[in-house]
């Protein structure tokens, strides 16, 4: 896990940089699909929240933002932006996560998931630190075969592991942890497609 840190750790200084270069907006895509759904004051968990480009926004239209993420350096640079109430060192893949039950009336999880496997530890506390009704903004990384066996394809790409999660198996991963999706939409980045997710807990 701490070669995985550093990678990540490797690009941050240049990170805002190279998604203005690259002419990547899912962040403000996802915040478009999801925003009739937030409202000022609500708290706002930013999972995987790197340099703070996704909760930036948010916190612009008045949510209280939290924030964890793995790594230090990404942490630094969102921490003086200024926006956020509160960040974590945290890997969101280790479970439990360290906020209490039901403290929170949004997720958010944009360009993250694709480094992870086994999504179904995250959608669980996800689904245990939103209250009722609360929102669950992600992004995925659509598989490039029509039909996939497993729930995910796998990639070398840059020298991270690259994982594209099979739609069925992202809508069940939701309806065992009582989510209700209330939105899909499909974004390119570049070459590679994404698929954009609004689901709500029951």
């Amino acid at each position: 896990m701490s070669d995985l840190v550093a990678l990540h750790d490797g690009y941050a200084a240049d990170y805002d940089a190279q998604v203005q270069a690259y002419d990547c907006h899912i962040a403000d895509l996802l915040f478009g699909l999801c925003y009739e759904f937030t409202r000022p004051g609500q708290r706002l968990l930013d999972a995987g929240i790197g340099t703070g480009l996704s909760a930036r926004l948010f916190a612009r239209a008045g949510l209280t933002i939290y924030g964890m993420d793995f790594s230090p350096v990404m942490l630094d640079i969102c921490g003086e932006k200024g926006f956020a109430a509160e960040l974590k060192q945290h890997d969101l893949s280790q479970i439990p996560w360290p906020y209490p039950a039901g403290g929170f009336e949004c997720v958010v999880c944009c360009g993250v998931l694709h480094f992870i496997p086994d999504l179904d530890g995250i959608f669980g506390e996800t689904a245990r630190v939103l209250g009722d009704g609360g929102s669950f903004a992600f992004t995925t990384r659509l598989p490039t075969a029509a039909e996939v066996e497993l729930p995910y394809e796998r990639q070398i790409v840059g020298g991270f592991e690259i994982f594209s999660h099979a739609p069925a198996h992202v809508e069940t991963l939701l309806t065992q942890h009582a989510f209700m999706r209330r939105k899909l939409q499909k974004c390119f980045v570049g070459d590679d497609l994404f698929l954009l997710w609004i689901a709500a807990k029951h």
